[in-house]
């Protein structure tokens, strides 16, 4: 994982990068509620990861 020198991102390249983001993420909430996990399971567990990755990013410890 590339390292993050600056949390620092235009509102237009965040934007942009949503909307790639975006269509994946709903596949993957779909694929999870058809595996049988709720709803706020599937949140809980994307943010989850998201907070590992960013942690590592950013390199901060993250909480388990």
């Amino acid at each position: 994982m590339d390292e993050l020198n600056s949390l620092t991102v235009s509102e237009e390249r965040l934007e942009d990068c949503r909307d790639v983001v975006e269509p994946d993420l709903q596949d993957l909430i779909q694929q999870a509620l058809k595996s049988g996990f709720s709803r706020e399971e599937i949140l809980i567990a994307v943010s989850e990861l998201v907070a590992e990755d960013f942690a590592m990013a950013v390199e901060i410890p993250s909480v388990h």
